[in-house]
């Protein structure tokens, strides 16, 4: 009927008016032959909780998507940390509670700072072919207020850098100067307050990355419940708390009891069979390789990261009794964050050059992807990624059936050998003989 007619054409324009980068992308899709929705969330897990579980229920609910992508973190996390729990076991929890596919992030994105963390991910979901959303978690709840700030802090880019720079030199941490500059240059004092939250902060990096990269991914943003990112301590009331705080209660009592009710169902049980068997992993199970590693060196500051001031530092705190986490202490101060040194010192003992990072960086982190796990409801997900990826797929950090460009082939070595690591010091700390395998619900 006419009414009928004109009603698609009203709906049509709506969303070629409002949302450009949907109806680009549907095309894109149906052209290639995909007829789904997919939405992404990039992740740690670590380890899964009632947050993680509320956000891809949201993602599904809200951008209507078929299926759910979780970008996750193999065995070493972006604050410079070892995962408290192996992929795969977080891979499980993942897709027991939602997500319907699990694709490894690779460690040279997942260990790194913001910036290259998000640039990271985003290239390697525009490389997918299949990504319609980016899902992320957010405080202020607003994707348009993140995308006003994002807008200024690209126009104004040089300015905040050269600004945050003067800070740095009168002793400001990097993250601090930043701060500074952006107290100083934003036109509206309201954004200050957003951006000094972590994860608006990231949610900001990955709408810089998909701006940058001429993305048609769509970024969404689900609003933070109850804890905050950085919240140390499990709530009184309430059943989600941030991951630091589930960590920091299985490091210090030693017990599983305090975190039933924080982590879903499903995910619990798990936790209790695996517990004490082959979790929890801390950096300072990491301690006698890592000073090894700093003694063996003559040239720490070949690492990604690593100042010649920070070598200097890192050397006087490497003492004989000294712990992973001792020598991040000691070597911390007002103008370098303890993320920041962690993430340094994992990047010593993994083998993480500064040529490397200058590869990923000249060649916009085109690498590769590695399903850790998914549904078998999920199969036709792979098909169409295999199908429309322009990167090549990889299994247990080896090539699966192209040979990698020879110039990869270092980078994945490097990831190999962290795997391992990880899987050794898992093996010393549990008698535990690990296996790398996928995993499918």
């Amino acid at each position: 009927s006419p009414d009928k007619m004109l009603a698609i054409y009203f709906s049509f324009f709506v969303q070629f008016y409002f949302f450009p980068h949907l109806v680009y992308n549907d095309f894109n899709k149906k052209q290639k032959g995909i007829y789904m929705k997919t939405a992404a969330i990039i992740c740690e897990y670590n380890p899964f909780h009632n947050g993680h579980a509320y956000h891809i229920r949201e993602t599904k609910e809200k951008t209507g998507a078929d299926y759910v992508i979780a970008l996750m973190s193999g065995n070493y996390v972006q604050r410079g940390t070892p995962a408290i729990m192996e992929k795969q076991l977080r891979t499980k929890m993942a897709l027991l509670n939602g997500a319907d596919l699990v694709i490894e992030l690779p460690l040279w994105s997942a260990c790194s700072s913001a910036p290259h963390f998000a640039a990271g991910s985003v290239a390697l979901l525009n490389q997918l072919g299949i990504v319609d959303f980016l899902s992320f978690g957010s405080e202020c709840g607003s994707i348009r207020l993140l995308e006003e700030i994002s807008d200024f802090l690209t126009r104004r880019h040089q300015d905040l850098e050269d600004l945050a720079s003067d800070y740095v030199k009168l002793g400001h941490s990097y993250p601090k100067a930043r701060a500074l500059a952006l107290h100083r240059l934003a036109p509206n004092p309201d954004w200050i307050a957003v951006a000094e939250e972590p994860n608006n902060l990231l949610g900001l990096e990955y709408l810089r990355a998909l701006r940058e990269s001429g993305s048609s991914i769509q970024p969404f943003c689900v609003t933070r419940q109850e804890s905050r990112h950085h919240e140390s301590a499990l709530p009184a009331k309430g059943s989600i708390a941030s991951a630091s705080a589930v960590r920091a209660s299985i490091e210090t009592h030693g017990t599983l009891s305090d975190i039933a009710s924080a982590v879903p169902r499903t995910v619990f049980p798990l936790m209790q069979e695996h517990f004490q068997k082959d979790f929890p992993v801390c950096s300072d199970d990491f301690s006698l390789l890592l000073k090894y590693r700093i003694l063996s060196q003559p040239e720490l500051t070949d690492y990604w990261d690593v100042s010649s001031d920070l070598q200097a530092s890192i050397r006087k705190a490497a003492g004989f009794s000294c712990s992973f986490t001792d020598i991040v202490s000691r070597c911390k101060g007002k103008n370098i964050t303890w993320s920041r040194i962690s993430r340094s010192l994992m990047h010593i003992l993994l083998g993480m050059t500064k040529e490397h990072a200058d590869y990923l960086s000249r060649h916009n982190y085109r690498l590769y992807y590695q399903i850790l796990g998914f549904k078998k409801s999920a199969s036709c997900v792979i098909a169409a990624m295999q199908e429309h990826a322009s990167i090549p797929m990889i299994r247990h950090c080896r090539p699966l059936k192209d040979t990698l460009p020879p110039d990869l082939l270092p980078l994945l070595s490097v990831e190999r050998r962290a795997n391992l690591i990880y899987h050794t010091i898992l093996g010393e700390k549990f008698h535990q003989n690990w296996k790398d395998r996928q995993i499918i619900v």
